[in-house]
Formats: structure tokens, sequence, C-alpha cells
């Protein structure tokens, strides 16, 4: 292999696994961030408890500081998948310029071709219609989605919850 294959393969290399880190990334905020909120809600139906001191913290507070972590977390979901989109596109953009630029040998083809049909935005489905964006799209959606639910239920919760019991 000539030296510039070596380095193209080492750039897709790093930028399917910048891409991978992104997901890790995601997936682990939101279970970090479901955990977090399974402890919250726990203590909050808690504090409703009769004799159960600091109730007023638990229903005021509380909720004002789950809204607050969900705010915090969705914005750094959001920062992720917009990393990740950044590199799909660069990832796209440097699959285009290695075809059209740069003559490469019929291994070398082969494997950028296996490559290729790896990419996100070129997986297909059993009949080989391409689904890949539209299935990233999908994925995104729990991420992106729970901080709100959660906000809403802990909006919910401060506005509506009856007074709490001395």
């Amino acid at each position: 292999m000539e030296t510039k294959s070596l380095a193209l393969a080492d750039i897709l290399r790093a930028l399917r696994e910048d891409i991978q880190a992104e997901n890790t990334l995601i997936a682990s905020r939101v279970t970090w961030y479901v955990t977090s909120q399974s402890f919250l809600l726990t203590a909050y139906a808690t504090s409703w408890s009769t004799g159960f001191l600091w109730q007023s913290f638990f229903h005021h507070v509380m909720p004002i500081a789950a809204i607050i972590l969900s705010v915090v977390i969705l914005a750094s979901i959001y920062a992720a998948t917009w990393a990740q989109d950044v590199y799909l596109r660069e990832q796209e953009a440097l699959v285009s310029r290695i075809n059209a630029e740069f003559q490469l040998s019929d291994a070398e083809k082969m494997a950028l071709q296996v490559y290729e049909r790896t990419m996100v935005v070129n997986r297909a489905n059993g009949a080989g219609k391409i689904v890949g964006g539209r299935i990233h799209a999908l994925v995104r959606i729990t991420p992106l989605v729970l901080p709100v639910g959660f906000s809403a239920l802990w909006l919910y919760a401060l506005i509506f919850a009856p007074a709490a019991s001395s």
C-alpha cells in the first residue's frame, strides 16, 4: 500500500471512531440521566409520606433541580448529536473526495466500497432500500425526547401537586 492510502485509511478509521465515541457518550448520558431521574422520582414519591421531614424542599426544590438537570442533559445530548452529524458529513465528504481524486488499487477500491456500504448514510434494508438516515433520525428520538418528557413531569409535579401534609 502506498503512504497516501494508509493515511486515508487512518483518517477514515479515526472518523468512524469519533462517530462511535459520540454514540457512546449519548448512550452513557441517557443511562446516567434515566438513573438519576429514577432516584429523584423515588425520593419525591417517598417525601409524600406522613411525617416526612423536609417536604417543602422535596416538593419545590427537587422538581426545579430536576428540570435544570433535564435542560443541562438535553443540551449535552444535543451537542453530542450535533458533533456526530459533523463527523458523518465529514466522513461522507472524505469518501467522495477519495473516489474523485485518488487513483486506488483494486484492493483499495474494494475496501473503500465495503467501507461506504457500512456508512450510516448508505445503510440499506434487506430489500436494498437506503434507510440509514431515517434509522439514524429515529435512534435520536429517545435521547432528545426523554429530558423534555421528564421536564414536563416535574413541571406538572411542581405546579399541580397537592399541598403537602404535615
